[in-house]
């Protein structure tokens, strides 16, 4: 090859370098839309998810308890169980939620949450003093169910149109915990998707709060088909009360308490050697008009009805008389003890006989 032919050779080989150059250029010309659309959509999702959760807790908390709330952050991932209990609030409400198939989830209520609440109820305004730190209880599971429940509804509705998000609207409020350490138990050993929510919420946004919720991920169709797969339609959320219901009060709330009762039949005064005495299988004699003067009282004595000892479709039942309902307010009887829990239990600190002893009283 001489040396004309080599300088062509060159010359075909730098053009074709710049038109493969030329090429990659365009070509990435043409890729730098799509990154910088894909970073756009992934930025949009973000203000979506944050916009969504903001909504729905807003309108929550408006319609349930006329609490004002201002999202501050929001994060949404998946989760294992083992990792949920590092990332719930301190002492926090525990709301245990149950969804379709029997899948359960959790709902965390910080407690300075849970304070605007029961304050929103009590005071009508939430006040800037943190609140003290205590374990919560049933009376406060009661205030915030309805809440737990218009959350739930309102996230199913924000986040129906995302492919990623679960049910949440099929979820509802079922019972509640104040330790996180059974959570490990009760739940599936599987994928949760969490939602944690951070605001401040009163009319000037004095108190901060987080909210976390968590329920089982959807799956991935690689494995099984997701959760919605087997469900035709979704089940529409529950009604929410309407804006011109008057709010539950905390006096409702507490209503619901549970309140334990005792059934008395008589009571008796027993030497001490005849009560060790008793034994499966001894005779009590009672007296005559026990059946008719039968008592209704709390567990530290307190009289609230007297009636009839009789039975009912199968079961032994008392039968109020007219007018006890009256005697409520009846002090205890002096002397009234809650019945002892473990008075069939051995007793290691008396030996088999004992000399004769003052009368005690005991309640059969």
């Amino acid at each position: 090859m001489d040396s004309a032919e080599r300088e062509q050779a060159v010359t075909e080989g730098a053009q074709a370098g710049q038109v493969l150059r030329r090429m990659i250029a365009l070509g990435e010309q043409g890729r730098a839309p799509l990154r910088q659309s894909a970073a756009s959509l992934q930025a949009a999702q973000e203000v979506s998810l944050e916009r969504a959760a903001g909504v729905a807790l807003g309108r929550a908390a408006e319609r349930a308890h006329r609490l004002p709330v201002y999202v501050e952050s929001v994060q949404y991932d998946t989760i294992s169980v083992s990792e949920l209990a590092e990332l719930l609030p301190e002492r926090a409400l525990l709301g245990v939620i149950e969804g379709g198939r029997d899948l359960l989830g959790v709902m965390a209520l910080c407690p300075s949450f849970l304070a605007a609440l029961i304050e929103m109820q009590a005071l009508g305004r939430v006040t800037a003093r943190a609140p003290a730190p205590r374990r919560p209880t049933r009376t406060d599971a009661a205030i915030s169910a309805d809440f737990i429940n218009g959350l739930l509804a309102e996230l199913g509705r924000e986040f129906a149109a995302r492919a990623d998000a679960p049910p949440f609207g099929h979820y509802r409020y079922a019972t509640y915990l104040d330790d996180p350490r059974p959570l490990a138990l009760m739940l599936e050993d599987t994928q949760m998707t969490r939602l944690s929510i951070r605001f401040r919420m009163g009319s000037g946004g004095q108190r901060d709060g987080h909210i976390l919720l968590a329920v089982p991920a959807p799956q991935r169709p690689g494995g099984a088909t997701r959760m919605l797969a087997a469900s035709p339609e979704p089940v529409p959320p529950a009604p929410l009360p309407e804006s011109t219901l008057p709010a539950p009060t905390l006096a409702d709330a507490v209503l619901q308490a549970p309140v334990p009762v005792v059934g008395v039949l008589c009571r008796r005064t027993l030497t001490l050697r005849a009560l060790q005495a008793l034994a499966p299988g001894s005779l009590v004699p009672l007296p005559a008009h026990a059946l008719d003067e039968a008592r209704i009282e709390t567990a530290n004595g307190q009289l609230l009805a007297t009636g009839r000892l009789g039975e009912a479709e199968g079961f032994h039942a008392i039968r109020l008389r007219t007018g006890a309902a009256r005697s409520a307010g009846t002090p205890p009887a002096p002397g009234a003890e809650p019945p002892l829990a473990d008075l069939a239990e051995p007793d290691p600190f008396c030996p088999e006989s004992v000399s004769a002893a003052p009368p005690r009283q005991a309640a059969h």
